[in-house]
């Protein structure tokens, strides 16, 4: 008589608990088929690890907090801070510099016109005005030769402005304001440009053809 191998307990619990796999995936496969017409599904072979402490929250390594995109977010604000101010001061520092060439270029010009004809453009616009002041059309048309741009000259051109700087019948600063300009056709012509200052207290940054005390 063969007495029969017995299989070990181990092995037995493994084969009833491979049985039971089969049995729960198969039972929730035609579930999904069912409800959601999903066609086959397999249980993954391998669980992530869960962390000892059940109070410890569980996340994929790959996930962000809150905390970490709130530091994106500010350390983005900031960096886009400083670019934007800085482009700022680079217009800023552009426009002064185009204004300081026009208006030492407007000198230039009434320097020739005086030489041609022994007298200044006149000019009534007050230097110690506030508000954006008022250029002098008689400047414009004198160092132009015409009452516009595009018009043709009647008399000798001293000065040949970029489009930008005119505006009607008045050679304007980079801020968009006509510069201002005062002569009485002896004197030497004050020319400025109030750098878009409106107020008493931005006077220290005008830009102008006498020296600043």
């Amino acid at each position: 008589m063969t007495t029969p191998t017995l299989t070990p307990f181990h092995q037995k619990i493994f084969t009833h608990a491979k049985s039971a796999k089969a049995s729960m995936q198969e039972r929730f496969s035609k579930f999904l088929f069912l409800k959601f017409h999903i066609p086959h599904f397999e249980f993954p072979n391998k669980i992530p690890p869960f962390p000892l402490n059940p109070l410890t929250p569980h996340r994929s390594s790959v996930a962000f907090t809150l905390v970490e995109l709130l530091a994106v977010i500010t350390i983005i604000g900031i960096l886009a801070g400083l670019t934007l101010g800085a482009a700022g001061a680079v217009r800023r520092h552009g426009a002064t510099s185009t204004a300081k060439a026009e208006v030492a270029a407007l000198q230039a010009a009434c320097d020739r016109y005086f030489a041609d004809n022994s007298t200044y453009p006149i000019g009534t616009a007050s230097p110690t005005t506030v508000t954006a002041p008022a250029g002098a059309t008689n400047l414009f048309t004198n160092l132009l030769g015409s009452a516009t741009l595009t018009a043709a000259p009647t008399s000798k051109r001293y000065f040949e402005p970029k489009p930008a700087m005119v505006s009607g019948s008045h050679f304007i600063d980079p801020w968009g304001y006509a510069y201002g300009y005062n002569s009485d056709g002896t004197n030497a012509p004050l020319i400025w440009s109030t750098a878009g200052q409106t107020t008493a207290s931005g006077t220290n940054k005008w830009i102008t053809s006498w020296p600043k005390m």
